[in-house]
């Protein structure tokens, strides 16, 4: 089945756009439609509006000629694959939300027509591709007959699209046979090994992939508090175990948080009456910045006017995306403690790093970015005051302890 060249990318932001970018490299004419005009214009002007390896390269070579940054949602008419990478959020009451897939359904359904393939690549809540076929077909368009309708989820990690699409598998829900052959067909060639399967179980399979790694890693972060109360540091029994195991694999703990991985389980949960083990995972997650600061308050006697020094501010290391960073809960419990917060991320707010350590009666290490890993515990003790506290939950100054003090005081 030949592929057409001309391809419609619905939202151009972190999963979109190095898509769009990678589909241009591949010679494709790509069109990234987007309702935010200050992105398009940033795009136009050859800027990436965010982190991405190897795309800024990519947008100077196709902007404007592979690759059209556009708010003109009538361009998708032109298009033979449109594919839509948006966001699906919870509410407030971690109740999944389909306002914002259907609204933008809604808004390029007049310029939709038959032949098309449309795909569905953000992460959605079991049923969602069968949800909007009865949309589409109220609104007059028939998925199966009149056009193709597909799940085909982003599984990539956040800032290494263009690394990892040509090697990670591509899942391939199609609604019905004709979709998921055509919908195959797009991606044959241009990710990893591709796997046909039904839409439903397309939607299933990416939540449990998220899922699985969100509860990995809630294990990790309640071995962590486990160990403390024990007297002992999680990361030095960690190592014991995993150390020659042919059956090891413990993770260890750290901050989990991001916009997927704390969300994705209440996609699963409510319509199981056993959800226990995922709200517990979110739970043992969100709680760590808590646990931590706790574990600091204990060994200082108090954080009242005490100035403590947050490491890291985006969601996971390596990148500048802040979106449900559990840093941010950090921050709001270590200021109702009394505490002085000073910021510091390599990507997000760089500042000065020596200041802020001379100036830190404790450090809260919240991401693990490669900068603070190059500083290293001598580093650390020569910019930090004696006697200055520690919560390394990453173990990024690799001393196998949760929480030690460090600075000169410390170092004799």
């Amino acid at each position: 089945m030949a592929r057409s060249d001309k391809v419609a990318i619905v939202g151009v932001g972190r999963v979109g756009l190095p898509f769009a970018l990678y589909l241009a490299e591949k010679g494709m004419n790509v069109h990234g439609i987007d309702v935010d005009e200050k992105r398009i214009a940033t795009l136009r002007a050859k800027a990436m509006p965010f982190m991405e390896a190897g795309a800024q390269e990519l947008l100077d070579r196709h902007v404007g000629k592979r690759f059209h940054p556009t708010t003109d949602v009538a361009t998708i008419a032109q298009a033979e694959t449109v594919i839509v990478t948006l966001g699906t959020p919870v509410d407030e009451h971690l109740n999944p939300e389909f306002e914002a897939i259907e609204k933008i359904f809604a808004s390029f359904r007049p310029h939709l027509r038959k032949g098309q393939l449309v795909i569905l690549r953000s992460t959605v809540m079991p049923g969602t591709t069968e949800f909007m076929a009865r949309k589409l077909r109220e609104w007059g368009l028939d998925p199966g007959k009149d056009l193709h309708l597909a799940f085909c989820p982003e599984r990539i990690a956040e800032g290494k699209t263009l690394e990892e699409l040509p090697q990670i598998p591509q899942l391939v829900g199609g609604l019905d046979s004709g979709s998921r052959d055509r919908a195959a067909a797009f991606f044959e060639g241009l990710t990893g090994p591709v796997f046909p399967t039904d839409a439903r179980s397309a939607e299933i399979g990416k939540l449990f992939c998220n899922v699985y790694r969100y509860v990995d890693f809630a294990i990790g972060n309640e071995f962590m508090m486990i160990a403390d109360q024990f007297d002992r540091d999680v990361h030095e029994i960690v190592d014991l175990v995993n150390k020659g195991y042919k059956r090891a694999g413990i993770k260890r703990p750290g901050m989990t948080g991001g916009p997927c991985l704390y969300k994705d389980g209440f996609f699963l949960v409510e319509r199981t009456p056993y959800p226990d083990l995922l709200t517990t995972a979110w739970k043992i997650n969100e709680s760590v910045p808590a646990y931590l600061i706790e574990g600091l308050a204990k060994r200082m006697g108090t954080l009242e006017n005490k100035v403590v020094a947050v490491l890291g501010l985006s969601f996971k290391k390596e990148i500048d995306d802040t979106r449900n960073s559990l840093s941010f809960k950090a921050i709001k419990i270590l200021g109702r403690r009394g505490a002085a917060v000073l910021r510091h991320d390599p990507y997000v707010l760089p500042g000065d790093l020596d200041e802020i350590l001379q100036k830190a009666d404790a450090v809260l290490v919240c991401t693990d970015h490669d900068a603070y890993k190059k500083l290293g515990l001598k580093g650390l003790t020569q910019k930090t005051r004696g006697g200055t506290h520690v919560a390394d939950v990453w173990n990024v100054f690799q001393t196998g302890k949760v929480f030690f003090e460090a600075g000169a005081r410390a170092a004799k």
